[in-house]
């Protein structure tokens, strides 16, 4: 059975990637700051198949505790660095605390925890990890500008591990997607969400499930000559 680590999975895309995982068969273990009734839902159809923990990964030690909890070092099959934490606003007017719990989450947790699973895979000789970074990553969004930087981060660094840790079969890549309809973006007013669709070729936001199937086939077998690359999914906004 495959195993699987898939972080922010309580809701929205990290959700949906579960259930997914979950679908085919697999064995998924996940975390977010708080269960949610989706969690709730997988367990009762999955049962010990799905294991969450309710962590803040902005919190020191939180790693340590995903590592002994869920025996990271014991190998996985994948690893999904889903979990972020958006900060709104322009720079001048952004707290420190703020600024640093979104640089601790979206790139510094998604550091460590690769460092910890890496350690596994390289046993094994195999392993997948997929970081979900953003558009934001390459056009940077006006408003976004730490949660931009992080995701550019996120690109960068799988990029440097993909050429680290291949020859030993780890493969490393990033999902880029656009704005989705998701908890994240409901904060926006309709016509703030109106404008951000009109930008794209599709004349709409995505949904999660328009984003699972590429995570999926990033971590499947059938693209184990993929590594090092950035899928974007924006419907055509870039």
């Amino acid at each position: 059975m495959k195993r699987y680590l898939v972080t922010g999975g309580s809701r929205g895309l990290g959700l949906c990637v579960v259930r997914a995982l979950l679908e085919s068969g697999a064995q998924v273990l996940t975390c977010a700051r708080r269960r949610s009734e989706g969690v709730d839902a997988l367990a009762a159809e999955f049962g010990p198949r799905v294991r969450f923990l309710e962590v803040d990964l902005a919190m020191r030690g939180t790693v340590a505790r995903l590592v002994r909890e869920f025996d990271l070092l014991d190998g996985l099959d994948g690893f999904v660095a889903n979990a972020a934490l958006g900060l709104d606003g322009m720079l001048t007017l952004s707290p420190e605390e703020s600024m640093r719990a979104c640089v601790e989450v979206n790139l510094i947790s998604s550091m460590l925890l690769a460092r910890e699973v890496i350690k596994g895979m390289f046993r094994r000789k195999q392993g997948s990890l997929v970081f979900v970074s953003s558009v934001a990553a390459r056009t940077g969004v006006s408003g976004l500008t730490v949660y931009s930087a992080t995701k550019a981060g996120l690109c960068g660094f799988s990029k440097a591990l993909a050429r680290e840790y291949g020859p030993v079969g780890i493969r490393s890549n990033c999902v880029l997607p656009g704005f989705l309809d998701t908890e994240m973006t409901h904060g926006l007013t309709k016509p703030a969400r109106d404008r951000i669709a009109a930008r794209s070729s599709l004349k709409r936001l995505g949904a999660a499930s328009d984003i699972v199937g590429a995570v999926c086939f990033l971590l499947s077998d059938a693209a184990a000559f993929v590594t090092g690359t950035e899928v974007v999914i924006d419907g055509g906004m870039l």
